[in-house]
């Protein structure tokens, strides 16, 4: 008989990341696997290396710091964890180590912590880190921490906060070169400028990143730069102001690709498309208009970092991009012509090419991460090494059966899972789960929390309703319409659901989401009463609140909302989208669960719907994580998300499995 999945089984999960070829031998791959800690209430880390057949760990690590091969002996890392070289968080080590000795040496080390790491060739090192601009441009060389005195915090542009980092008025993330020989490093980009994504190109010893200037507001509108290590000088290619997102810059051959939207379409989240750009004239033009994301939007708990979404490889550029609920590898070329290189029944969460192979870190359909392989010649796909089946391999794992229906006169793709020990004859309680975005999608990857529901008893109904991503950009516009036809899509989903499953006690039936999910489910408990209770996480109750008090609040709300906050009619419209205006229609049994240091859904938002509710008499619970954020769910500290797992499965048996209540 096969066991339940319990929650503490997410500390047996290996999550992949880091997959690196060694270019100057073949037979040489690295990866990090990384595994909860619950008693030390951390992640470790370790370094994986497949040196001919076989997979050996190598290092223990402090974070999945692994940069790159120097050659075909080294590789580069910026953290380890032996007694040799204990990690200061204050700082970052740069260190070689040896796949034939196994000697680690330290050869660099920098006075503040880095966000990001990559080789620029011979001795030198691109690295990004965030600089506190506060103490004056002659000494923000380096970050110094919170340097306000006194406990007296200055707030004086927008954003002034970050999700999981607090305050964050005049600090950026500045680009700074440094050399290990000379053990210097300096500022590449300049006082007041916010660097975005950075990609570095060792054989032509530059570097393309994006980012923006700003005093008192961010933009939104990012420009495209690069950096020449040889003539030591920044080059603008493409303007601020242009390009309200741009990502993925790479050469290819003599000319430069790079993704971008002016969402002009469909505002912030419109789908990237490829432009081609001349490095000599600085001239573009659009290459491919996609009008899907780019990399794996598909929702899970169990993968804790993704790799890039675009890579070139021999003058081919090659990226991931989700389609429905899935996440296929294509080609591009410099004529634009596009080709699907694999279509991936899951998530592709990392790839890379040694000569003739793919080589994928991914999640097939129910599965947790593994590391796969692709003949480039025959298509064929073989599993590598699954360091995850033994995890599973005694356990009950609900297969997701597809149960697509129809909504206000569209399609939608939803599933459900079946509860452990399932006999039609009897009857069970069952969940609603909605995602976040809103434009993520589910798919039919392994996902702990529901397979932990599942386990414990549940059906597990969830879909992909208007807002989702997978099914064009205009499926997934609903500026404006928060809360109309998505809500009637989940709905009506229901209801199909309860009609084709008379096992299911519609007198027992959960709903659960969040972040978006989180805001759709305080929407729901407002305009029905027809589930017994609810649990909504790291939610939105008020979009005025979200304007002022999120770290994307002040053009978040514009731009999904489609007002204008500082207007009369814009508030009143705001009103109108927000749960709070009718929370005194709640009857159901809810709760709520938020972290201190969430700054994109603050904490705020589930006090006011915890306040309303406690006022009415309804049944009600606030569960609060501090030194969490909005990452919780995904990469939260393990002891956090074993608690809220927990605080989950323990309302849900509280108002599902009591019917007296």
């Amino acid at each position: 008989m096969m066991k339940p999945i319990q929650p503490m089984d997410l500390n047996s999960y290996w999550f992949l990341s880091k997959l690196t070829m060694n270019p100057f031998c073949e037979e040489v791959i690295a990866c990090v696997r990384s595994q909860m800690e619950l008693q030390e209430n951390r992640y470790y880390h370790e370094l994986m290396i497949k040196k001919g057949k076989a997979w050996e760990t190598r290092l223990k690590l402090k974070k999945p710091g692994l940069v790159c091969f120097l050659d075909a002996d080294t590789l580069l890392l910026t953290s380890a964890e032996t007694s040799l070289f204990q990690s200061d968080p204050k700082k970052t080590q740069f260190l070689t180590y040896s796949l034939k000795t196994g000697d680690l040496t330290e050869i660099f080390s920098l006075p503040f912590p880095v966000s990001s790491a990559h080789y620029l060739g011979g001795t030198q090192l691109i690295v990004k880190a965030e600089v506190d601009e506060n103490v004056g441009e002659d000494e923000a060389n380096f970050p110094t921490g919170n340097t306000y005195k006194e406990n007296v915090m200055a707030l004086e542009e927008l954003p002034w906060c970050a999700n999981g980092r607090g305050f964050i008025s005049r600090h950026r993330n500045q680009l700074f070169v440094a050399d290990w020989t000379t053990q210097q490093y300096q500022p590449i980009t300049s006082f007041g400028f916010q660097c975005g994504s950075v990609t570095v190109f060792p054989d032509r010893h530059q570097v393309l990143f994006t980012g923006m200037t700003y005093k008192y507001k961010a933009s939104q509108k990012e420009g495209l730069f690069c950096y020449d290590a040889v003539k030591q000088e920044v080059t603008t290619l493409i303007e601020e102001g242009v390009f309200r997102r741009i990502k993925e810059p790479c050469f290819l051959k003599d000319s430069l690709v790079f993704a971008a939207t002016k969402g002009e379409r469909y505002g912030k989240n419109e789908a990237l498309d490829f432009y081609l750009l001349n490095p000599k004239t600085k001239q573009y033009r659009l290459l491919k208009s996609l009008d899907h994301p780019l990399g794996s939007s598909v929702v899970s708990d169990c993968r804790l970092n993704s790799g890039s979404a675009v890579k070139v490889v021999q003058d081919q550029l090659y990226f991931t991009m989700t389609v429905g609920w899935t996440t296929p590898l294509f080609r591009l070329d410099c004529d634009g012509k596009l080709e699907m290189i694999l279509d991936f029944d899951g998530s592709i969460d990392d790839f890379a090419f040694n000569n003739q192979t793919l080589w994928l870190i991914a999640q097939r359909a129910n599965a947790l991460q593994a590391l796969y392989t692709v003949d480039l010649k025959t298509k064929k796909l073989k599993t590598e090494k699954d360091w995850n089946q033994a995890a599973l391999l005694d356990r009950y794992v609900a297969q997701p059966q597809p149960f697509p229906f129809s909504s206000r006169g569209r399609r939608i793709d939803g599933w459900v899972m079946v509860p452990i020990n399932y006999d039609p004859r009897q009857q069970y309680p069952a969940v609603l789960q909605i995602h976040g975005g809103p434009n993520l999608a589910y798919g039919e990857v392994f996902h702990h929390e529901m397979q932990m529901l599942a386990s414990a008893g549940y059906f597990v109904l969830f879909c992909n309703p208007v807002g989702s991503v997978g099914r064009t950009d205009e499926f997934a516009d609903i500026r404006g319409r928060y809360g109309d036809e998505d809500y009637e899509n989940l709905m009506d989903f229901t209801s199909a659901v309860l009609q084709a499953f008379p096992a299911i006690d519609s007198q027992r039936v959960a709903v659960c989401g969040g972040s978006y999910g989180g805001f759709m489910v305080n929407w729901i408990i407002g305009h029905t009463s027809r589930f017994v209770c609810a649990v909504s996480q790291r939610s939105i109750a008020n979009f005025m609140t979200i304007y002022g008090l999120s770290d994307f609040g002040y053009y978040f709300v514009r731009d999904q909302l489609a007002v204008e906050p500082l207007s009369e009619a814009g508030q009143a419209a705001i009103h109108k989208q927000s749960p709070i205006r009718y929370v005194g229609n709640v009857q159901t049994p809810t709760l709520f669960l938020h972290s201190d240091q969430d700054w994109r859904c603050p904490l705020s938002e589930g006090l006011q719907m915890f306040t309303a509710l406690t006022d009415l008499g309804v049944k009600t619970r606030m569960v609060c994580f501090q030194g969490e954020n909005h990452e919780l769910s995904r990469s939260g500290k393990p002891q956090a998300r074993q608690q809220r797992l927990s605080e989950i499965q323990s309302w849900l048996d509280q108002w599902c499995n009591n019917k007296k209540h």
